[in-house]
């Protein structure tokens, strides 16, 4: 039983790197399908070579990578905007309500003045 070479649609046949016009490339396999499989057959070595105790703490460990951990994650950028927006609005709000007083204080001064209430030159 020989192998022909994988035909494409032009018609060439694969020849990739180290790999000759007879033999097809071998089939790519998912990394984590292996590790989950390696995981797996450790798990049942385990088990059967040592008996309940070990066998009840190895699968303790192992349960680890399948636990879903918090993930740390980068700074939101519209969580930042907002933030800002509402703190500048809550800071400007202040300083304008600061600014007012200090206005309705100057215009009372000088509408007493303007009255006669109060006088800036000294009685001797």
């Amino acid at each position: 039983m020989s192998r022909s070479p994988i035909q494409w649609p032009s018609g060439g046949a694969w020849t990739g790197p180290g790999h000759s016009a007879k033999t097809p490339p071998p089939p790519r396999r998912n990394p984590r399908l292996l590790l989950l499989s390696l995981a797996a057959a450790a798990q049942r070595l385990s088990s059967s070579s040592s008996g309940g105790k070990a066998s009840e703490l190895n699968s303790k460990q192992m349960a680890g990578g399948r636990i879903a951990h918090a993930t740390l994650k980068g700074p939101s950028v519209v969580k930042e905007i907002c933030i800002g927006l509402t703190l500048g609005l809550v800071a400007g709000g202040l300083w304008k309500m600061h600014h007012w007083n200090e206005q309705r204080k100057t215009r009372s001064f000088y509408d007493m003045l303007e009255k006669g209430q109060i006088s800036v030159v000294v009685e001797e």
